[in-house]
């Protein structure tokens, strides 16, 4: 079982507990309001014979026990309004783990910040003609003089991806320079083959990502 599936489950029998509970304690209360005014009655009112005392009890007792539920009822849209929130973020969670293994991509996750060009190279991206609408791609050299090939830039700002990246810790912000690549050297694309530097995919240290 995992992480995630037990405390699904971990949730939902403290849900069931709650609800059980809560049920209890509304029955409770409405014994405690009759066993109160039936007892204050007899002695400050008299028996039920007497005249007008089954709707005076009625309405004590129904009082009491409606001001009585004021604040489990508050308690309870909190819990219940929490549940729900829960709920919708754990679906939330399995559609992108499903969407994310979907996509058989490796990733990285790099702040973005860190994997922004400098403004020069920006400038000299805006020069060369887009490889597909809203990006290029471009081989990156580093500071070290190490050279990262068929890197992709979205929107001549932000490195997106990098194609057959064999390093782990590849540092977009050590780009010194971009070199742009003809279309008719653009190789044949296999999406297991690219890694993503936006976190979104599956972990790189994965050696078998999905397809």
């Amino acid at each position: 079982m995992t992480r995630a599936s037990s405390g699904r489950k971990d949730s939902a029998l403290s849900a069931i507990t709650w609800w059980v509970g809560w049920i209890a304690v509304t029955i409770v209360s409405f014994f405690v309001s009759c066993w109160f005014w039936t007892g204050h009655l007899a002695r400050h009112y008299g028996t039920m014979d007497k005249p007008g005392a089954p709707l005076v009890w009625v309405v004590a007792v129904f009082g009491t026990w409606m001001i009585l539920l004021v604040p489990l009822i508050v308690i309870m849209y909190a819990k219940v309004d929490k549940a729900y929130e829960d709920a919708r973020i754990g679906r939330e969670g399995d559609a992108y783990e499903k969407v994310r293994r979907a996509m058989g991509v490796r990733c990285l996750d790099i702040p973005q910040r860190s994997r922004v060009l400098a403004e020069p190279l920006r400038r000299k991206l805006k020069q060369w003609p887009e490889t597909v609408r809203k990006g290029h791609l471009v081989h990156l050299i580093l500071r070290d003089g190490r050279r990262v090939e068929h890197a992709f830039v979205l929107e001549r700002r932000e490195v997106l991806g990098v194609y057959d990246l064999s390093d782990r810790t590849f540092d977009p912000s050590a780009i010194t320079d971009i070199e742009p690549i003809p279309q008719d050297r653009i190789p044949d694309f296999n999406s297991a083959r690219w890694v993503r530097l936006d976190g979104v995919g599956l972990p790189f240290e994965d050696e078998k990502p999905a397809v």
